[in-house]
C-alpha cells in the first residue's frame, strides 16, 4: 500500500528541470547571454516549457531561474545540473526554495573543486561567494544508487517524497531525470543557432 501511495504521489508531482545552453568562448569577455530553459513535468508527462536568458560569467543565474519558475507557477521539485550555469554564473539552490519545495542538484560528473576554486579566484572579485555556493552544494551531496548508475545529488528543502525514488521515477531514457534532460536538449539546440544568438546580442 505504501508503494502504491508513493507511485500515486509521484504521478502528480510538479517537477522542473532548469539548464543552460552553449555559448562561444568570446561570450565570457563580452558578458553576453545564452539561453536558460525550464521544463515542467507533472509526473512523467511534459506540461510546459519556458525559455529565458542568463549572462555568461554573470551573477544573475538565481534570479533568472526564479523568473522561469514564476512563469511556470512554481514547482514541487526543481532539478539543476550542478550549480554553475553559463560559465561561472550560478544558481543558488536555497534561493529557489520560495518557489519550490525541494531543489535537487544533479552532478553528471564529479566536480574538480580545486580547479573550480582556482578559476574563480583568478577571474572574479567575488570569487569567495561564488565558490561558497559551489562548495555548500557539494558538501551536502551524497551518492545515490539508481537503476542506471551511481549518481551524486544534493537535496535542499523538503526531502519528501524520497529523493531517490523521485530521481528513479523520472529516469526514463537516461540517468538524468527527464525534466532536466529535456531542458538541456532544448537550451543546447537553441544556443547553437547563430541567428538566435545574434538576436540575443541585439536585444542587449
Amino acid at each position: 500500500m505504501r508503494i502504491q501511495g508513493l507511485e500515486s504521489m509521484l504521478s502528480y508531482l510538479r517537477s522542473v528541470g532548469i539548464d543552460d545552453g552553449f555559448f562561444p568562448p568570446h561570450y565570457k569577455e563580452l558578458k553576453l547571454r545564452t539561453f536558460l530553459v525550464g521544463t515542467l513535468y507533472q509526473g512523467r508527462t511534459p506540461r510546459d516549457i519556458k525559455v529565458g536568458t542568463v549572462t555568461v560569467d554573470g551573477d544573475d543565474g538565481t534570479e533568472r531561474a526564479l523568473e522561469i519558475l514564476r512563469k511556470l507557477a512554481g514547482a514541487d521539485v526543481v532539478f539543476l545540473d550542478g550549480v554553475t550555469v553559463a560559465g561561472f554564473n550560478y544558481i543558488d539552490p536555497e534561493g529557489l526554495l520560495g518557489l519550490a519545495r525541494t531543489v535537487i542538484v544533479v552532478y553528471k560528473f564529479e566536480p574538480d573543486l580545486n580547479k573550480i576554486e582556482n578559476a574563480l579566484r583568478g577571474h572574479f572579485p567575488d570569487w569567495e561567494h561564488r565558490y561558497e555556493v559551489v562548495l555548500r552544494a557539494y558538501r551536502r551531496s551524497k551518492l545515490l544508487e539508481t537503476k542506471w548508475r551511481t549518481m551524486r545529488i544534493a537535496v535542499f528543502g523538503a526531502a519528501e517524497p524520497d529523493p531517490g525514488a523521485l530521481v528513479s521515477h523520472l529516469q526514463l531514457v537516461s540517468p538524468i531525470p527527464e525534466p532536466l534532460r529535456v531542458s538541456d536538449i532544448v537550451a543546447s539546440s537553441l544556443s547553437r543557432s547563430d541567428a538566435l544568438l545574434s538576436k540575443l546580442r541585439k536585444t542587449g
